[in-house]
């Protein structure tokens, strides 16, 4: 690889835009799991990240969805989400440099974004989803702030270190699991106070754990920050091949690992404990192999479309020419915006005390669910883009880490969630 150019024009490009737009599918059908999880092995399916089933031999159709959603959805939202996050830190390092920013004052910006977004996330996951991931990843923001001035090896051996927690932390996930047994009660709550106190005790504790869970996400944090300055997103086209090889491996070791958890969680395999460690353990990082081979794709279909619109001056996603591409960059832009109305979304349909669809759902049903609310952001976000809004999540984080006089009511600047 080339040297790294960090100082580089500020002009936005689509690629981890559209990423981020398509990732938040695999967070919504992920995301899903967890509230028809919640609903108990006797009211709703069973669970799929735990392997609960009656292990029959006939596949069913909720048997083979379970199985793609271990081969491609499973473990590689979160941590694509996270490379993403790093990459954006280095995109904001990058743009403040080119604007002569000293190096003090770019760092004491990221450390007020990623601040302000761990209180966005405590909130989140006390009032509407327990499961919150921004807290993670605003604490993850927070330590790349400090490490922004360091080398590319540097973090690179970092993040080579920080992979063999990720293999700890996969394997203990199977290690410690309890099947049936609901993961936050607040989520089948019959009241809207019993629903507000339980998440609040819920929501104090995942944020308390965040700094542990950044554990399993460390290493797609650094491997962003540092692939960033190789602007491998926004111009992989002189790395094509090299990018290419390196997606479709990354992604077929994943289709591998996620095959044999497949097979755990519709009890096709019973391994011993350790064995099942040892194997969800490669599962995390074979997974997160396989997330960012989903964002080189990503860059390299979005190079191929715009590299000849480019070269004539006019290289961005247009609503008419690239309709699906230009829809998922509009929500990518309002990626925080996205993930909070999933949350509210879930919150109306899925609860007993609301609509409490989630005592029914099926896997299939779930998944189909789960895509119909991505897809409702996605319009929502095509919409705003279209009369050229910002989100609303971002115009507030906006206004809290920048202050009203600096903010121009812009789409945010990358990584935003």
């Amino acid at each position: 690889m080339s040297a790294p150019r960090t100082a580089r024009a500020t002009v936005r490009v689509p690629a981890p835009d559209v990423a981020r737009g398509l990732m938040l599918w695999v967070i919504a059908v992920a995301n899903i799991t967890v509230w028809i999880w919640a609903a108990g092995p006797t009211d709703g399916p069973r669970d799929r990240t735990l392997g609960t089933g009656a292990g029959t031999t006939a596949w069913t159709v909720d048997d083979v969805v379970n199985m793609a959603m271990s081969m491609l959805v499973d473990g590689r939202g979160f941590p694509l989400f996270s490379f993403l996050v790093g990459y954006g830190v280095g995109q904001i390092a990058a743009r403040e440099a080119a604007r002569g920013t000293p190096l003090p004052l770019a760092r004491r910006l990221l450390l007020r974004r990623y601040g302000w977004l761990v209180l966005v996330g405590a909130l989140h996951a006390c009032l509407l989803f327990p499961g919150d991931i921004i807290t993670a990843y605003a604490i993850g923001g927070l330590l790349l702030a400090v490490l922004i001035a360091e080398s590319t090896r540097t973090l690179v051996v970092l993040a080579a270190l920080g992979s063999v927690l990720m293999v700890l932390y996969g394997a203990a996930s199977w290690a410690v699991r309890t099947p049936g047994t609901p993961p936050f009660p607040s989520l089948v709550a019959d009241s809207v106070p019993e629903r507000v106190a339980l998440g609040l005790v819920e929501g104090i504790g995942v944020v308390s754990f965040a700094p542990l869970q950044l554990l399993g996400l460390l290493p797609m944090l650094l491997l962003g920050l540092a692939l960033s300055r190789y602007r491998v997103l926004e111009d992989p086209g002189p790395r094509r091949g090299r990018l290419l090889a390196t997606a479709l491996a990354g992604i077929g070791l994943g289709l591998l690992t996620g095959a044999g958890t497949g097979l755990l969680t519709t009890d096709r395999l019973e391994p011993s404990a350790a064995a099942g460690s040892v194997l969800t353990g490669a599962d995390a990082v074979t997974g997160a192999a396989q997330g960012i081979g989903y964002a080189l794709v990503v860059a390299l279909v979005c190079d191929r479309l715009l590299r000849p619109a480019s070269a004539a001056g006019a290289g961005a996603l247009r609503a008419r020419e690239h309709p699906v591409l230009w829809s998922l960059q509009a929500l990518g832009r309002r990626s925080m915006s996205g993930y909070l109305a999933q949350s509210v979304l879930f919150t109306v349909l899925l609860p007993p005390f609301a609509l409490g669809l989630g005592r029914s759902l099926t896997p299939t049903a779930a998944l189909l669910l789960g895509s119909a609310v991505w897809l409702v952001t996605l319009l929502g976000a095509a919409l705003l883009e279209r009369r050229g809004l910002p989100g609303p999540a971002e115009t507030v984080h906006r206004r809290l880490f920048l202050g009203p006089a600096r903010d121009r009511g812009a789409p945010p600047p990358p990584a935003s969630a």
